[in-house]
Parts: C-alpha cells; structure tokens; sequence
C-alpha cells in the first residue's frame, strides 16, 4: 500500500481526537513529502544529528509548497509541521534539540529538564515536554519509574522556559498482548490522577505493533513509523 493509503487506514482505525505522530527516523524527504500531503502534521525524529541534517529540507520544502498554492489552499493542504523528538536525548545534545524540535517527548530525569531549562532560556523559548515513564520497567528503556513520577513533575513543573504537557511511554515488546496492556493501562491510571492537577494534554502510547491497544487504554498521541511509510 502506499504512504497515502496506510495513513488513510490509520486514521480510520484511531479516529479523530488521536494526533498521529509520523516517525520518520531514517526516511527520505520524499517519503516525509508524501506523508505531509497525506495530511501528516507532525512528525517524530529519535536522532539529532539526523534530524539536524533532514528537518532544513522539509521546512524548506514545506515553505516551497505552500508559496506555490493559492491564498487559502495552502493553508488547509499544508498545515504547520510540528516537530517531535521521541528518542533518548543525551544532556550534551540538548542545546540542538530545543533549536530543533518543537516538543520533546523523552524527558526521564531532572537532569534532563534542568538542560532543557537552561537552553530554552539562552533563546527565550518555552518548550512542552512529555515525562517518559518506564512502565515495562526494563533496564535499556528510558524514563523515570512509575512510583518517582509524582516527585519528578513536581520539581520539572518548577522550572522556567519549560512546560509539562502530558506523560509518555514505550511499552514492553512482547507477544503477550496482557503485558503491552498492562504497561499503557498503567500510564493512563497515572496520567487521569495528575491530568486536572497540571494540565496535561497529552497521553503519548503505542507504536506501528501496539497502538491499537494503546488507544484502548487511552492514548490520544500515537507514533507510528512502519505502519506509515512501510
């Protein structure tokens, strides 16, 4: 199926309310065209040096898109791109990530928000956040446990040019889909306590192997990669 046909068949199955989040680690500008004319309005990069070399191009070609549409048109063909980094970001890596992203979606520590903090203030910028929680609790995923959450938010929530907007897993890869379930059913849980308390929009759960059940179990951000572009 095509780019355009796999989106078409994602967004039947999650329906409206859930954004769609476009993984396009590793995938060409033309791919990443096709998508966005497919009506893709976010797209997630896992690395930086990466994203530093790919996400130029598409903001130049998404420019040159919409300059060449009538007044009007553009706007509903071409809506803003919204940039997300989803991977594990490193501290010595931050001070290009808020240049380049326009949500971070991985923040496990406060170390990590502390840098984040800091980088936004040299360029004045507030950047939304997503805390990362290891509900598989596997030691090679990244994200504060479960029962740090409430203390982590806390002290993040205090920190200038930086703004809380949800929580963030990656479940466990496995095939029993009891134990998938388990890790998003957990998040959700943590995520209905704290939403009212912070303001949180955001539940971002589930990938191209999971993200129907994710859905089921709440979220209304998904990041799909294989399922999109194949």
């Amino acid at each position: 199926m095509s780019i355009k046909n796999n989106i078409t068949e994602i967004r039947k199955t999650v329906g409206k309310k859930v954004k769609i989040i476009a993984v396009t680690k590793g995938r060409s500008t033309t791919e990443i065209r096709d998508a966005m004319n497919a009506g893709i309005t976010d797209i997630g990069e896992n690395r930086i040096q990466e994203a530093k070399e790919k996400l130029p191009k598409i903001h130049k070609m998404h420019h040159s898109a919409l300059s060449s549409w009538p007044k009007g048109k553009a706007q509903t063909k071409y809506k803003k791109i919204t940039k997300h980094f989803i991977g594990r970001l490193q501290t010595n890596k931050v001070r290009d990530a808020v240049r380049l992203f326009d949500m971070i979606q991985s923040v496990g520590s406060l170390k990590l928000a502390q840098k984040i903090s800091q980088e936004c203030g040299k360029i004045e910028k507030t950047m939304p956040i997503l805390i990362q929680v290891n509900t598989s609790n596997e030691l090679q995923k990244g994200g504060v446990a479960p029962d740090e959450l409430d203390k982590l938010i806390k002290q993040v929530s205090e920190l200038p040019n930086i703004r809380i907007e949800g929580l963030m897993t990656i479940a466990i890869v496995s095939d029993d889909k009891d134990e998938v379930r388990r890790c998003f059913k957990k998040l959700n849980e943590k995520y209905k306590n704290l939403k009212s308390k912070f303001d949180f929009k955001w539940l971002s759960m589930g990938m191209s192997g999971d993200y129907k059940i994710a859905i089921e179990e709440g979220a209304n951000m998904v990041r799909i990669g294989r399922g999109i572009f194949g």
